[in-house]
């Protein structure tokens, strides 16, 4: 691989520490600093994921009609700044919960574009035969990233408190910033799509529909997502309000997550080469959407041997979601022309990020009126039921890339 290769590579390692601590910082900063309750700590995380709901079609026009690399820098130092001015209005007591759901709104809409900007940029990084493996080793990073981020997330909360971890979270991305500005790459300049912004957020979102490839990964994403919303929200209720040790009880479960993401995505070429695309992807995702509903099902509680167990559902989880996500990513970078990349990507997230703002206030409501472990249960069927609609797709015939179908053909219009 390449030198600009290496520096995408360690930009995007750089914001995965990042994501990783304020995955813990800001709920701990909620519940903890700000005193929220699970209602509110609902808001918080639905502000983080609003974004993709409601500004996904139209940054995905805006990266298809610019360079990708200048908004790449953009977003990573605008989420650097915010959650700067957080951390800062934390530690001197100014911070408020309509403040921080304001400020986790503009950090998620500066992800959103970092997202789909990098989705479209790598593939002018490398070659297309070595997407697969580019993807890969950036997978396994990120995978081993969770590995030892969840325990340093879980770690800074209950050594320093939530506000200097926050700080620690806006420094990894001015990293990831400033490696991105040391890309040599001369990114060719994008010809503007023609036709109007709607006109070409609707081609970006009807080309997503009519694959019935991308569309069924799109389907599974969604679901996939809205149910570990549900789950997520209530787990951290469950633990951060159940022991006195809760966020680094909490950051150890979900490293167990990233050990087996880690190997997933190590294994996932050599699966691939010998059961093909479709067997090993529906076979994985198989594997890593039930284990979460096998580890409450047999927890339920915050005890020591009750996360323990939730550890192990966590570790089989990853190990098939690391083999996923790593193919899946691939089929779809490959799967459209690269000028509707942005645009295509930008309607899958959507989809399926979209469903983190729904799922997030669903839990807000189910916590409250249900309790968090009949919510955290709930979260898990659905996450094991989202593997459907791909086990249910041409992709499970998949041997090879080349196996790929075409989109569906759109109708004749009426006269």
């Amino acid at each position: 691989m390449n030198r600009d290769y290496r520096r995408v590579w360690g930009a995007s390692t750089a914001g995965a520490v990042g994501g990783e601590i304020g995955e813990l910082a800001l709920p701990v900063l909620a519940l903890v600093t700000l005193g929220a309750s699970a209602q509110e700590l609902s808001w918080v995380r639905t502000a983080t994921f609003l974004p993709y709901l409601l500004l996904t079609l139209w940054l995905g026009v805006l990266v298809d009609n610019r360079r990708r690399r200048p908004l790449m820098i953009g977003a990573e130092l605008g989420r650097a700044g915010l959650l700067l001015t957080v951390g800062v209005l934390a530690l001197t007591g100014q911070l408020t919960v309509p403040l921080l759901v304001a400020a986790t709104f503009a950090v998620g809409a500066l992800a959103v574009l970092h997202m789909l900007a990098d989705f479209s940029f790598l593939p002018h990084v490398v070659t297309p035969e070595q997407l697969p493996d580019a993807n890969a080793r950036i997978t396994a990073t990120q995978s081993a990233v969770g590995i030892g981020g969840s325990g340093l997330g879980g770690a800074l909360v209950q050594a320093v408190t939530a506000p200097v971890a926050v700080l620690v979270n806006a420094a990894t991305h001015l990293v990831s910033a400033l490696l991105l500005r040391r890309v040599r790459l001369a990114e060719p300049e994008v010809e503007p799509s023609e036709g109007g912004t709607l006109a070409q957020a609707k081609e970006g979102l009807v080309t997503m529909l009519r694959h019935r490839v991308v569309r069924a990964l799109a389907a599974e994403a969604t679901v996939w997502n809205l149910g570990n919303e549900v789950f997520m929200l209530a787990l951290t209720v469950a633990v951060v309000g159940g022991r006195s040790d809760g966020p680094l009880a909490l950051g150890l479960v979900l490293m167990a997550g990233g050990v087996g993401a880690f190997l997933g995505a190590g294994l996932s070429a050599r699966l691939t080469g010998w059961a093909g695309y479709g067997r090993s992807l529906v076979v994985s995702m198989l594997l890593g959407n039930t284990a979460p509903l096998v580890g409450v099902l047999l927890s339920g509680s915050t005890s020591l041997r009750s996360l323990v167990v939730l550890a192990v559902a966590f570790l089989v989880s990853g190990l098939g979601i690391g083999v996923a996500n790593s193919q899946a990513v691939t089929v779809r970078q490959l799967a459209v022309p690269a000028r509707l990349r942005g645009r295509v990507n930008s309607a899958y997230r959507l989809l399926s990020w979209g469903a983190l703002s729904v799922g997030a206030l669903v839990a807000g409501v189910l916590v409250t009126v249900w309790g968090a472990w009949p919510t955290a249960l709930a979260g898990t069927v659905l996450m094991a039921v989202a593997t459907l609609p791909v086990a249910l797709s041409p992709v499970r015939g998949m041997r090879d890339l080349d196996d790929e179908p075409e989109p569906t053909p759109a109708a004749t219009p009426q006269e």
